[in-house]
């Protein structure tokens, strides 16, 4: 399978079908997601999260979109107008789509060939994560830096022997510290995420 950089070109186009809409499997959220859906909802973070979301088995630092019905098909996903209820701050997952990165810091990716389109349009692959919303751009480093934090965390959590330590409280104060800790009048987010993050990392350090 050939390795695509931001400078090459491929097949990707979209018809607004919505077949990556269904079927999709477990679409993660950082927490830049979570504030940046809920804004443009115009909801708390508290209602979000408790609406649209839920947290990921097994690994108690991460959230997924909701899903509806047999097709598994995107919470957010507007059965009207056809089409993405958040396009302009959708999840990377969907940005990406259906591009699998091979090396997110190197940006080198794959298509995965899942989407289902005749005659696809090609073009850049800098065109197809940017689009009119620059999403890719605006959010690759912190999205990066979150899937670091979690994969340490994991690890951490995964050393200790005596997992009575992990009581729901504790679980439940990260996750808090996490997806709830923020000041959305605050426009400088990330700064407040990565605050977060280090907190959290603190936390986790004092049981180990």
């Amino acid at each position: 399978m050939d390795i695509l950089t931001l400078k090459s070109k491929d097949k990707l186009d979209c018809n607004l079908c919505d077949k990556c809409c269904i079927y999709r499997g477990d679409i993660r959220l950082t927490p830049i997601n979570v504030f940046e859906i809920s804004k443009y909802l115009n909801i708390s973070i508290k209602d979000f999260l408790e609406k649209y979301t839920d947290r990921l088995a097994n690994n108690q630092f991460e959230l997924v979109l909701k899903t509806r019905g047999k097709l598994r098909q995107c919470i957010l996903y507007d059965e009207i107008n056809k089409k993405c209820s958040i396009h302009s701050v959708k999840p990377m997952q969907c940005v990406m789509f259906p591009l699998v990165p091979e090396n997110l810091k190197r940006d080198y990716f794959y298509n995965s060939g899942q989407c289902t389109m005749e005659n696809p349009k090609e073009i850049t692959v800098s065109k197809w994560l940017n689009g009119n919303h620059r999403i890719y751009s605006k959010n690759k480093k912190i999205c990066m830096e979150w899937i670091e934090f979690i994969e340490w965390a994991q690890s951490k959590l995964d050393m200790i022997s005596n997992k009575s330590i992990l009581q729901e409280d504790f679980i439940d104060k990260i996750y808090e510290v996490l997806f709830l800790n923020y000041n959305l009048k605050n426009y400088n987010l990330k700064t407040q995420m990565r605050k977060n993050m280090k907190k959290a990392r603190d936390e986790i350090k004092k049981i180990i």
